[in-house]
Formats: structure tokens, sequence, C-alpha cells
């Protein structure tokens, strides 16, 4: 097994506003970031509740970054390891994402920063998934999220493999919550030690053997 751990521009954004569901959801920028926070118990989240001024929505989103460039062949298996904390209650997905890359850290704008994600409409579908659903968090240990086929090609197409980590039943699936509060906490690579810090384990590929070695150029 080799390991990649996740740069330092690693971070999360979320919107936290009065507003309808859909716009909060939806909004190219989020009203707060962070790529330089060691950890957030509410970094991949969806909430709601209601109050005198209307209806408030939360809705959290984690993105990472891992070089990539020396993996030249596709890996047999990978699994993304977070390590959360706080919070456990959501369900969480990967998918593929533009940001972070290796030099910039995450920015309010960088929100919707997932590939295929379109405004009003449920991710499934429309981005492309790294991992299947997954339905328990621990906030004590890290959490063992497999890698799809599609992520197993990108670690070796790409130098820089961007992931982002969204809440499964409301956000991912464009459903609004009611009432609930749908959130799973986590360490990020800016913890000083590596005891925590995002990284992926993965078995490398493996060369097909060329058989006019064994046989020779004419068998």
């Amino acid at each position: 097994m080799a390991e990649i751990y996740s740069n330092e521009t690693d971070g999360y954004v979320y919107n936290y506003v009065t507003d309808t569901w859909a716009n909060v959801r939806d909004d190219e920028e989020g009203s707060h970031v962070s790529s330089s926070a060691h950890y957030w118990s509410r970094s991949i989240r969806t909430f709601h509740t209601s109050g005198r001024g209307g209806d408030t929505y939360y809705v959290g989103r984690s993105f990472f970054a891992f070089d990539t460039s020396g993996i030249s062949l596709t890996p047999s298996e990978a699994t993304l390891k977070i390590f959360g904390y706080g919070n456990g209650d959501g369900d969480v997905i990967a998918v593929k994402a533009t940001k972070p890359d290796l030099s910039t850290g995450i920015v309010a704008a960088d929100f919707d920063a997932i590939i295929g994600f379109i405004a009003g409409a449920s991710m499934n579908g429309n981005v492309i998934d790294y991992s299947s659903r997954v339905g328990t968090w621990s906030t004590t240990a890290y959490n063992d999220i497999t890698l799809n086929g599609t992520a197993l090609s990108d670690m070796r197409s790409k130098s820089v493999f961007s992931v982002c980590l969204v809440e499964y039943d409301h956000d991912y699936l464009n459903s609004a919550p009611s009432g609930a509060d749908f959130d799973s906490g986590c360490w990020f690579a800016d913890e000083e030690s590596t005891g925590k810090d995002p990284y992926i384990d993965y078995t490398p590929g493996v060369a097909a053997a060329d058989n006019a070695t064994f046989f020779g150029a004419n068998f």
C-alpha cells in the first residue's frame, strides 16, 4: 500500500443564510470559508431552522487536494481516509471537484466547485461520483471512503486529484431538510502532525507483463 496526504490548501466552505433552500444551496459563493482550519465539526452539513425572520439554511462542503503527479499506473484500489471530529449525524459522499489545487486555498467562490453541479437539480446523475454513500461517520477515528473506478482512473491521469465531500440526503439529492441537523465534522491537513490528516491509502497499479520478455520477440 502507498499513501498520499491532502495538501494544506484543503478546507471547507459553507453558506448560512436566511433565505430559501434553493437560494442557499445553489448559491455560487458561500458565506464563510476556511483553508487554514485544523478541524470543523460542521464541515459537511445541511441544517434548517425557522424563526421570525424566516427560514435559515446551512449547507457545508469540504474540499481536498492530493498530489497524484507521481502515479503513472491506475491503482487497483484506494481509500480516502478522513478523521472525524465533533459531529457524525450526516451521510456523506465524495464527488469530483475543480478546487482546490496545490497552490491556492479554498475561497468562498469555490462553494459550487463541483464538476457537473447544476443549480436546482440533484447532484445524482449530474456530478461525477468518486464513492458510494457513506452511512456512518466516526468522530474519534478515520472514516474509510472507498474510491470507485472513476476516482482510480483520475488518480492516474491527473496531477492534482481534487475531491469534495457533501452531505448526501439533502445537499447531494437536493432535498430541503426540515428542522433537523445533518452534519459530520472532520480534520484537515493543517493539523500540526499527520496523526489526523486526510490521506488516500492506495494499492499501486502493476504494469502488464510484456510476453516478449518471457518468450522472445518472435514467439
